[in-house]
């Protein structure tokens, strides 16, 4: 049986990550063993405690050398992962230690990435060249999931969704607007005066039931006393719907207006003509309360805040 995850932090050495690496670059403990600069008896030594650590061999022995195990082969594997973990580590302290560089791990509702996101990495490359940025797009909830977990460092997102939004730190950025969209070759494209009436009964293409839009939608249609789509396809990809929209002529899509604006520019999507007064809860910055913001993070909400400022003049 495999002890817990707290023994084997306890127990494993970054020499048996280097032994495992040595070993199945080489497959002889002999070879193995001079990669690391350490004697054979010292890295027999050691394959034993890694196999009294995880409770099972990870090798099998022959006159040939020692050839690793489907449990071997899954071992070494993580160990070349946590290798490249620690590389990564070594080498962000020492861009921070230099003043500049770190990580950056956002994540950001689709209506948030024209108008927020890109903009404010575009100023924040200007400032800070050497940041590394990693980008999440997707719903909210699961967003917040991950910023609970540590994955990201913050949201650009709507705490309100969460069981418990008292848990973030939020600055509000913007209301969002959404409409209806059809593939831009599409013969509704061409039609002025369509109406909700005329396409309520198409194939549409929804957010999932536990999102804001989602909850949105449903208002539309019951305050236009219109059935909801039946046999809709949810998803909140915006690639998948681009892909659903162009996939069947009459297939009607909901999007952020911005998103949609910014996709009509290139002939992908049309917006039909169908006004639409209400609007969800703000997306903008949650971060989590008590977490220390590095430095990066400060920065991105600093010029966040700029752009909005200036989108506000």
């Amino acid at each position: 049986m495999i002890i817990s995850i707290e023994a084997i932090l306890r127990r494993l050495r970054g020499g048996h990550i280097a032994l495992l690496i040595a070993l199945d670059d080489h497959g002889s403990l002999r070879r193995g063993a001079q990669q690391i600069s350490v004697s054979q008896p010292a890295a027999t030594k050691s394959l034993h405690e890694i196999e009294a650590i995880f409770g099972a061999e990870l090798f099998e022995r022959s006159p040939r050398g020692i050839v690793p195990n489907e449990l071997g082969r899954c071992a070494i594997r993580h160990a070349r992962a946590m290798r490249a973990t620690l590389a990564s580590l070594r080498d962000e302290l020492a861009a921070i230690m230099r003043g500049s560089g770190g990580t950056l791990a956002i994540g950001a509702v689709m209506g948030a990435v024209p108008v927020w996101l890109t903009p404010t990495l575009r100023a924040l490359r200007e400032v800070q060249p050497h940041v590394s940025v990693e980008v999440w797009e997707d719903n909210s909830t699961r967003l917040l999931a991950m910023l609970d977990e540590r994955v990201l460092d913050l949201v650009l997102g709507r705490p309100n969704v969460s069981m418990h939004p008292e848990t973030y730190d939020f600055i509000p950025l913007a209301i969002e607007q959404i409409c209806f969209v059809v593939d831009g070759n599409d013969p509704l494209a061409h039609r002025p005066d369509v109406g909700l009436s005329d396409i309520a009964g198409n194939p549409w293409i929804v957010p999932q039931a536990h999102l804001p839009m989602r909850s949105l939608l449903e208002q539309i249609f019951e305050e236009a006393d219109l059935p909801f789509p039946l046999y809709g396809t949810e998803t909140s990809s915006t690639f998948a719907t681009l892909s659903l929209l162009r996939a069947a002529d009459g297939t009607v899509g909901v999007m952020p207006f911005l998103v949609a604006e910014y996709f009509a520019k290139f002939g992908l999507i049309a917006i039909l003509p169908i006004k639409i007064n209400k609007t969800g809860a703000p997306y903008g910055i949650a971060t989590k309360i008590g977490a220390t913001l590095t430095q990066p993070v400060q920065m991105f909400i600093k010029l966040c805040r700029e752009h909005m400022a200036l989108s506000d003049s």
